[in-house]
């Protein structure tokens, strides 16, 4: 296996919000820089992320979500080797000491990982302040992860002429610019299959080429990468990224646990004129 250099949390979301007002954008930096400095303990028993910052008449307005968190970082292997053996209550009841909920809630658990795209005048990354969201692999997803299973599931789909589910793979994945030329033969080919009664086997074998490129490491010159054995290396990220995607599409949308819910937008502000004229800031 190729070395896994990306790092994540396992996080809970603690649907709260912290905000701190600021006279200055010095003032505003610092509490930035106090935030990563907090995150990086490896004692902090929480994650502050998707800070925004509002700018006000003579003062910044500063909001952060707040995230319990339940592992320091790991890579994505070893969070999988920890969850994928449990339910999702179980793994509730492993960490249920930890937890902030009300009983009988069900905790918002997820795999979190950092993403900055605030950078300053010259291009340059400030700090880390976004939090992203993958789902956690619990042991009745690990068919996700089996490749016959997944050919199965392309399969099915082609034969039962599900063109609306291959045009949500093309879209899913269409801005990995390595696969681009899968992406437009499967677009094509299902386009022909539902209007010009082209072979449905030809759909599956598109999906199933894009699906085999797709999973693969690549070196930084965009060849495959292979192991001391000449075998191809597997990314541990794009192979659940695929898997989840046949899972989420398969989930009526009314009972769909997407992660991304919880990343809940932070209250707009809102000015209240008072009757001694002053305005009172309040928070939506």
């Amino acid at each position: 296996m190729k070395k896994e250099k990306k790092r994540y949390f396992l996080i809970e979301y603690y649907d709260s919000i912290r905000t701190k007002t600021v006279s200055s954008y010095e003032k505003v930096l610092y509490f930035l820089h106090e935030i990563k400095k907090y995150n990086n303990r490896k004692t902090s028993k929480y994650l502050f992320g998707n800070v925004e910052i509002i700018k006000l008449e003579n003062e910044y307005l500063m909001q952060a979500h707040v995230y319990r968190k339940y592992t320091d970082r790991l890579t994505i292997s070893e969070i999988d080797s920890l969850t994928s053996s449990l339910s999702e209550k179980e793994l509730a009841s492993m960490f249920k000491d930890k937890s902030k909920m009300i009983d009988g809630a069900e905790p918002d658990i997820n795999i979190a990982y950092f993403e900055t795209q605030d950078k300053d005048e010259n291009g340059r990354t400030k700090f880390e302040r976004g939090i992203k969201y993958l789902p956690v692999l619990y042991k009745e997803d690990l068919k996700y992860m089996d490749k016959q299973y997944i050919k199965e599931c392309l399969y099915y789909h082609a034969s039962t002429r599900d063109f609306d589910f291959f045009r949500d793979l093309a879209n899913e994945f269409s801005f990995y610019h390595f696969i681009g030329d899968e992406i437009d033969k499967l677009r094509s080919v299902n386009d022909k299959c539902e209007n010009q009664g082209y072979d449905l086997n030809q759909l599956y074998i598109a999906a199933n080429k894009l699906y085999e490129k797709f999973i693969c490491e690549y070196e930084k010159d965009e060849s495959l990468s292979r192991d001391k054995d000449g075998k191809y290396i597997i990314s541990r990220r794009r192979l659940r990224d695929f898997g989840f995607f046949i899972k989420n599409y398969n989930i009526r949308d009314v009972k769909r646990k997407s992660p991304f819910v919880y990343n809940k937008p932070l209250p707009k502000p809102e000015y209240i004129e008072e009757e001694s004229g002053q305005l009172k800031l309040r928070l939506k």
